[in-house]
């Protein structure tokens, strides 16, 4: 069974758009002063991916695929709200690296070309990322 490069595509922008990455950097979870240089970074980390998902919309709308609404974030991540930003970090490190999986099992699907190219760079992204929150975990 082929599978349809397109549909690979809109499902990973709108999977990844309704992260948990993205979720945490528009919440404001509990830090006490020490830790507010750590919600800063998960900011920049969610506003870094966040940059080249829009990289990968505009690329959709270039090629006449429209971009669908991806709706509100799951509700279970409203379990993590009002928790520590530290009690957060090794939640969000697994998802991020579920995320990564998910994305290399895509970029597998994909023959070599642009569409794979745009699923390589949201994991290289991600790869930053997971060592990024590997550091802040430590």
């Amino acid at each position: 069974m082929e599978t349809d490069p397109h549909r690979i595509l809109i499902d990973a922008y709108c999977r990844e758009k309704r992260s948990f990455l993205q979720y945490v950097g528009q919440s404001v979870p509990y830090a006490s002063p020490i830790d507010r240089p750590i919600v800063e970074r998960l900011r920049e980390l969610a506003s870094n991916e966040a940059a080249g998902l829009d990289g990968l919309a505009d690329y959709l709308g270039a090629n006449r695929l429209s971009v669908p609404h991806v709706g509100a974030f799951p509700s279970t991540f409203t379990n993590y709200n009002f928790i520590a930003v530290r009690k957060l970090l090794p939640h969000l490190l697994a998802d991020v690296g579920r995320g990564l999986a998910d994305l290399e099992r895509d970029a597998a699907s994909l023959s070599l070309g642009k569409d794979r190219d745009w699923i390589e760079k949201i994991s290289s992204t991600k790869r930053v990322h997971i060592s990024e929150l590997e550091k802040l975990v430590a």
